[in-house]
Formats: C-alpha cells, sequence, structure tokens
C-alpha cells in the first residue's frame, strides 16, 4: 500500500508543480528540459549495466527501439501540453483528461495485440465519452466571443487526453513486444533510457527553436523546478513498478487514478481556487465511475 500511496502523491505533485510553474512565474520551457535530464540520469544511474553491454546493431536488430523514441517525442509532447491545460483549464480537468486515457491502449490492444474487451471495459469507454461531453460543452446561450476564446479550454483537455493515451498504446505495444521476445529484464532498461534520452534531445531542439537564446539562460529556479519535477516522475515509476509486484494491475491502476483525480481536484478548488460548475463535476464524477468500471471491473466480464 506504501508504494501506492507513493505513486499517487508523485502523480499528484507532477500535477500541482506544473500549475505552481504559472504560478510563481517559472519558466516552464527550462523546468521541463531540467526534468528529462534529470530523468535520463535516474534511468542511466539504475540500468544495471544493460545501457554498458548495449550496442547500435543489437537495438536496431530489436522490434521496438523506434517505438522507444516515438514514446520519449510524446512524453515531452504530452508534458508541454499538461503544462499549458493545467494553466489555463486547472489541474482537475488536465488530470481527469490523463487518467482517462486509459481507454485507448485498451482499444488498441484489443484490435491489434490479440487482447479481448469486455463488457465492463466498454461501459468505461461509455463512461469517458460521456465525461468527456459534459466538461466540453457549451450552451448555446454562450456569446460568440466567449465560445471563441473558450476553443482552446476544450482543445487542451482532448489534446492531453490523446497524447498520453498514445504514450500508454507504445508503451503497450513495446511491452507485448519485449515479452514476446524474452528479453524484457535486459531490453527494458535500454528502452527507458532511449524513451527519456528521446525526451531531452527533444526538448532541446523544440525549445532551442521556439524560444532561442532565452531557453538556455540560466534561471536556477527553473532548473530547481525541472528537478523536482524529473524526481516526482522517478516516483512515479517506483511506486507503479514495486506498486504492481503486491496488488493486481486492476487494483493498483484503478486506486492509482481514482486517487489522483479525487486529490488534484480537492487540492485544486482548495489552493488554487478553481471553479468547477455542476456540469464539470458531473463529468469528473462520470470519470471517476469510468476509472472504477476499467480498474475493478474491466476484466470481470
Amino acid at each position: 500500500m506504501l508504494y501506492l500511496l507513493t505513486a499517487i502523491a508523485a502523480m499528484t505533485l507532477i500535477m500541482l508543480t506544473l500549475k505552481f510553474f504559472s504560478v510563481k512565474g517559472i519558466y516552464t520551457p527550462q523546468a521541463i528540459m531540467a526534468n528529462y535530464g534529470c530523468a535520463l540520469v535516474i534511468a542511466l544511474a539504475s540500468s544495471h549495466g544493460a545501457i554498458a553491454t548495449a550496442t547500435a546493431s543489437k537495438i536496431l536488430h530489436t522490434h521496438w527501439w523506434y517505438l522507444a523514441l516515438i514514446t520519449g517525442l510524446l512524453y515531452f509532447g504530452s508534458m508541454n501540453i499538461m503544462a499549458v491545460s493545467t494553466r489555463r483549464t486547472g489541474v482537475s480537468l488536465t488530470t481527469m483528461a490523463s487518467r482517462t486515457s486509459v481507454i485507448l491502449p485498451i482499444i488498441w490492444a484489443a484490435a491489434f495485440l490479440g487482447s479481448s474487451i469486455t463488457g465492463w471495459e466498454i461501459v468505461g469507454i461509455l463512461l469517458v465519452l460521456l465525461a468527456f461531453t459534459l466538461i466540453i460543452y457549451r450552451p448555446e446561450a454562450e456569446t460568440r466571443q466567449t465560445a471563441r476564446k473558450g476553443i482552446k479550454d476544450i482543445l487542451l483537455p482532448i489534446s492531453v487526453f490523446l497524447s498520453v493515451g498514445f504514450i500508454g498504446v507504445c508503451m503497450k505495444t513495446s511491452q507485448h513486444i519485449i515479452k514476446s521476445d524474452g528479453t524484457y529484464a535486459t531490453d527494458y532498461p535500454v528502452f527507458e533510457t532511449m524513451l527519456f534520452a528521446a525526451a531531452f534531445v527533444g526538448s532541446i531542439i523544440y525549445y532551442a527553436a521556439s524560444e532561442g537564446k532565452r531557453a538556455f539562460r540560466i534561471e536556477w529556479k527553473s532548473i530547481a523546478g525541472g528537478l523536482c519535477l524529473g524526481m516526482f516522475n522517478h516516483f512515479v515509476t517506483f511506486g507503479t513498478m514495486h506498486g504492481l509486484k503486491y496488488l493486481s494491475p486492476s487494483t493498483f491502476y484503478g486506486i492509482y487514478n481514482i486517487g489522483t483525480v479525487l486529490l488534484t481536484t480537492i487540492i485544486g478548488i482548495t489552493v488554487f481556487g478553481e471553479h468547477l460548475d455542476q456540469r464539470k463535476i458531473t463529468g469528473i464524477c462520470c470519470a471517476v465511475a469510468a476509472i472504477c468500471v476499467l480498474g475493478f471491473l474491466g476484466e470481470s466480464l
């Protein structure tokens, strides 16, 4: 249970840190680069020598190497989108979008990886769609100006949902390939290192092009914020990997996703003063119900 609580707390801290960046004026691009630099160092340190024995020819002969690079770029892209989304739409809606994206790897695995999809999983998928409909629906009474202003507030949670969901698709596919090849113990550390290397390099290239020299002018509070973000990312992985040793995946991910959504919603309202109208509250309740169904009942029907 301690590992589960660690994962929930760390994921909540990631979302709150992204919100904190905008509140305290921390330069997000530099913080994100520092975040993935920190994650890369941790991955290298925990690879237990697997990187030292991996050669370019061996890696290129695997069936997953390109997925590691794609996943790393999606990691960076999703973090960038989540930073903007927490600033504009709040931590509660952003967290809801990221946690309910679990339906995309479920659908992918059923369609392309030979997994079956249960009746409860279909119910969970429908609840997620209902949740998004309630959250992004805009009454006709709103003015055109308000509607135009709010279009980014609609697209941002959807973008978070899709980007995090595609990460889940890539991770699920990579896990399936590595396990099928029977080389999980040696290949996964290399996969993880390549993933964070791609995210780190991708963030440097993107911000060099979009931000110019400012991205590389050292701002110590931005570096500190990025290192905190990288540590929280590490503890999410740590809590998840160890928690799954003692709890079934359905129980672990069910409690993990529900706990993160509820905790960030409560903190978003009480600490940051986020306002949720009745429609959005109903949407978040539907999202929590969907996570319950997918987490605890998904494999039982």
